[in-house]
């Protein structure tokens, strides 16, 4: 890999590319640092090469300007050594000329760098949302909310940091102390020579230490998530912990995280701490020399005053922007710790894609039919939830699934929109397989309601209008009155621009679950999932909904998993799962005739006297 000046300005977009991978993959210390910093620099750096060029020419001009310090000084102490004054208007004329040119170039790159690493953090938080939000569904339950929340903030955030310290310091303090090394070669190259010949003995503990740092921001990225997870965990179950009484539980859990993040944020700190005096004593060493022998010099006439206060300054400004390129390994090392858990997300390739002979799902009645269904999660590979499940449902009818809690009833209704793809069998709509027709057609036509209803922070009438985003306000309200919600809509405070609060806070359970409903019967999909979706309501809503629903799925193929008997009981087909397998199937009164699971899990609902819609089936 070619040498390459950190301050060159590139000719072109490919020559640019060469150098930021070379100078950075130096930076590295092992094979894979260097492979991940020069994909970041060709994915992300290069394609910003106009910007940061910018920077590195500004960072240059401000190198110059810190430069014109030591040379002001020597002109001053000559002036004053000579007895001459005449000269000092001109130097305090240079003092002004040189503050302010190094006043505006950090202005400006200060602005332009800043600005350049917000947007690439900003793209970086957008695209890795992008690649997380399309992964597959399975992914969401092997790693926790806050885990994935740390990648988007905490992990991105320390990647910004280290390239601002790349740009600010590779560009600023490395460019300043060339420009002031160069100056003290001109002023004396014998004392340079002292000054060189202590540098390298700096670089070793750079180098160790910087590799004993990657280690532990890795570890500390790491925990990070933990500690994210752990607490988004928490505070969702407030409600949980304040009713038992677990705040002292809570907290003692917590403090365990934030004990062990504190205790690797040590470990960098020491390692950070034995750098400094390292470099210190590097200084000492090197002015030290610098002293002993320009004194003889000077005793001796064979250099000045003038000469040797601008030396001293420039040799103590140097090793300034020394230290801040020693300390800035450190951060490099974060940064790459970081960039590999975020590429651990952007490399993973979601299983649940559309074939390369995909096409658009040809819709005619909306049958479904399972055909031999078998599936079993990822983490319990030996344990299938869906057993050689086989069902035709014709298009325009309704199939309740009914059993015991864990039967597989939700597994079977998330298979049909390719939320999880069988693992052996086929599902077929209108005679197509799921697999074979793209994803987007086939979402588009099918609309689920669930249980836990999932709300966002926004208004009512946003809410709704998820399930058509060119929905008019009109169609809105009508797929409010039709899910019952119309009326506690209007008496909130801004009817349908009310906030709702995070997850639907603000609203009840019955009403944030009519409002689901709502969102579903504005999708107007030929098929409709419903999980449970009448659970919350009371009474009256449920017979408003249940009356709403009767009208909404005449004509609609409806995949429906109830606990009541209002809702079984009205279904075509009723199929009672077990263990992942269809025990019986049948409609409401022909499995009461057989008396048999069906016909036990009303008797043990106290169900077997019907009209009864509170009464729970599972």
């Amino acid at each position: 890999m070619a040498d390459a000046e950190p301050g060159a300005s590139p000719a072109n977009e490919a020559g640019f590319m060469d150098a930021v991978r070379s100078f950075l993959g130096k930076l590295a210390f092992d094979p894979a640092a260097r492979s991940v910093l020069s994909r970041f620099s060709g994915e992300w750096l290069v394609p910003r090469w106009r910007q940061i060029g910018l920077s590195l020419l500004v960072g240059a001009a401000l190198a110059v300007s810190t430069s014109g310090y030591p040379m002001i000084i020597k002109a001053a102490f000559n002036s004053i050594g000579q007895g001459d004054m005449g000269p000092l208007r001109w130097v305090l004329a240079g003092i002004i000329a040189v503050t302010a040119m190094r006043g505006t170039c950090l202005f400006l790159h200060q602005t332009i760098s800043n600005r350049t690493i917000f947007r690439l953090g900003t793209d970086l938080q957008t695209n890795a949302f992008r690649h997380l939000i399309s992964a597959d569904y399975a992914r969401f339950s092997r790693e926790g909310t806050g885990h994935m929340v740390s990648r988007l903030t905490s992990d991105v955030g320390v990647i910004q940091g280290a390239c601002q310290a790349t740009l600010n310091t590779v560009v600023r303090d490395t460019l300043t102390v060339f420009g002031l090394v160069g100056y003290m070669i001109y002023l004396d190259p014998v004392l340079s020579t002292i000054v060189l010949g202590v540098m390298p003995i700096a670089v070793l503990p750079i180098v160790l230490i910087s590799q004993r740092l990657r280690r532990v921001a890795k570890a500390t990225q790491h925990e990070v998530g933990e500690m994210t997870a752990a607490l988004t965990e928490k505070l969702a179950g407030a409600r949980l912990i304040k009713t038992f009484r677990l705040e002292d539980y809570a907290t003692r859990k917590l403090s365990e995280n934030f004990e062990q993040i504190f205790k690797l944020r040590m470990k960098a700190v020491r390692a950070k701490a034995r750098l400094g005096p390292m470099l210190e004593a590097c200084a000492g060493l090197a002015i030290a020399g610098v002293i002993a022998l320009a004194t003889w010099r000077i005793s001796t006439g064979i250099s000045s005053t003038g000469d040797f206060m601008a030396f001293v300054t420039a040799l103590l400004m140097a090793a300034s922007a020394l230290r801040s390129v020693g300390s800035f390994s450190s951060g490099v090392q974060d940064g790459i710790a970081a960039l590999e858990r975020l590429y651990s997300l952007l490399d993973e390739k979601p299983g649940v894609v559309d074939r390369p002979t995909a096409r658009p799902l040809a819709l005619s009645k909306g049958s479904i039919a399972f055909e031999h269904v078998s599936f079993a999660y990822e983490q319990r590979a030996d344990l299938p939830a869906v057993r050689d499940f086989s069902l035709r449902i014709p298009g325009g009818k309704t199939a309740a699934f009914v059993g015991r809690s864990g039967a597989g009833k939700s597994t079977v209704i998330n298979l049909v929109p390719r939320l999880f793809d069988v693992t052996s069998g086929a599902i077929l709509i209108d005679g197509q397989d799921v697999r074979d027709v793209s994803l987007q057609s086939l979402r588009n036509a099918v609309a689920i309601v669930s249980q836990d209803v999932t709300l966002f922070d926004d208004s009512i009438r946003a809410n709704i209008a998820l399930g058509r985003l060119d929905a008019s306000h009109e169609d809105i309200i009508a797929a409010a009155k039709a899910a019952a919600a119309h009326d506690f809509i209007m008496a909130q405070p801004q009817g349908y621009d009310t906030v709702i609060g995070d997850g639907g806070m603000r609203l009840s359970g019955g009403q944030r679950q009519r409002l689901a409903l709502a969102r579903a019967i504005l999708k107007d999909a030929p098929i409709l999932l419903l999980d449970e979706a009448t659970s919350a309501l009371d009474t009256e809503s449920e017979r408003l909904v249940q009356d709403a629903l009767a009208r909404f799925t005449t004509n609609r193929t409806t995949l429906v998993i109830a606990h009541r008997l209002s809702t079984v009981q009205r279904a075509d087909i009723i199929c009672v799962l077990d263990g992942g397998a269809i025990v019986e199937v049948g409609s409401h009164a022909e499995l009461l005739n057989r008396d048999g699971v069906y016909a036990r899990l009303c008797r043990a609902q106290l169900l077997i006297e019907a009209d009864s819609p509170s009464a729970a089936l599972n």
